[in-house]
């Protein structure tokens, strides 16, 4: 048993540091595949929510480590036509996916890729991903009235004719953090929780992906007195008013001899956990 207060994800160029507001205890790790399949346990209402949104964020962290370990440079979003399939059940959608992958590694042999699906509010799954290495043939995307280009904040849209379970937009990628975080947001527990989706994989991940070097530490507050978070997660005591972090993020650059530094200082995001006042009454979160 290892007690530990900060967790250290270290990148090529970067590191992030997990501080927790109180040490905790690591068990050794066992070998589970919880971060890919939910199973359905008779919970009661409550526990279940509560698991669903802490399945949701393990999945979210894991993309994101994926999305920076990476060398992706298409975006993808792929909608399922329900004239053509059976847009609104997630096996099925999840198999037409998985097929339409498996006859790209045959055509254009490996490459790289990881995809997540979105539940729309029709009903429909959506799947959005990135890819390293594949060139399929990309058409780029015009205005069906008059025929000008489509491009989304000066970047160039394609249509891929390769996928023919409905619609595709294709773009490059600009920013692996930018794109980490947009397709991170379509994780909800309302997506882990639809009835189609239980005992099956949350997201489709190729073989060989690079993932972050993690480690576990104790670190003194000396060593974060001169970094500041770029987010921070936690609780305002109501007694004197104080607020207590949870959970606070930093970011570390590593410079080209191997030091850590922060090159720029962050706009720091502060989030206040929803808490009970003495009166009872929930109290507003910011």
């Amino acid at each position: 048993m290892v007690e530990y207060n900060s967790k250290i994800i270290r990148f090529d160029n970067h590191i992030e540091i997990i501080r927790y507001g109180e040490s905790r205890i690591r068990a050794p790790s066992k070998q589970n595949n919880s971060n890919r399949v939910l199973k359905r346990i008779e919970v009661d209402e409550e526990a279940q929510k509560k698991r669903a949104f802490e399945q949701a964020y393990r999945i979210k962290r894991k993309i994101k480590y994926y999305c920076q370990s990476n060398d992706f440079d298409l975006f993808w979003t792929l909608t399922l036509n329900d004239n053509k399939v059976n847009a609104k059940n997630y096996e099925y959608s999840r198999k037409r996916l998985q097929a339409w992958l498996k006859y790209q590694r045959e055509k254009y042999k490996k490459f790289n890729y990881f995809f997540i699906p979105e539940l729309h509010k029709s009903g429909r799954i959506h799947f959005h991903g990135v890819t390293g290495g594949l060139c399929p043939l990309l058409v780029e995307a015009r205005n069906s009235k008059s025929n000008r280009l489509i491009k989304k904040r000066g970047i160039q849209i394609y249509n891929a004719e390769n996928w023919q379970n409905g619609f595709s937009t294709v773009s490059k990628i600009q920013s692996k953090e930018k794109a980490a975080n947009y397709i991170t947001k379509y994780i909800t527990k309302e997506l882990i929780e639809i009835p189609s989706a239980f005992h099956q994989p949350r997201y489709f991940v190729s073989r060989g992906l690079k993932q972050p070097e993690i480690s576990y530490d104790e670190l003194s507050d000396n060593y974060f007195k001169d970094l500041k978070p770029s987010f921070v997660v936690g609780e305002r005591n109501l007694i004197d008013n104080v607020f207590e972090a949870d959970v606070s993020i930093y970011r570390l650059d590593i410079s080209e001899q191997g030091e850590l530094i922060q090159n720029s200082t962050p706009e720091t995001v502060w989030k206040l956990r929803k808490i009970k006042s003495p009166d009872g009454n929930q109290d507003s979160q910011k």
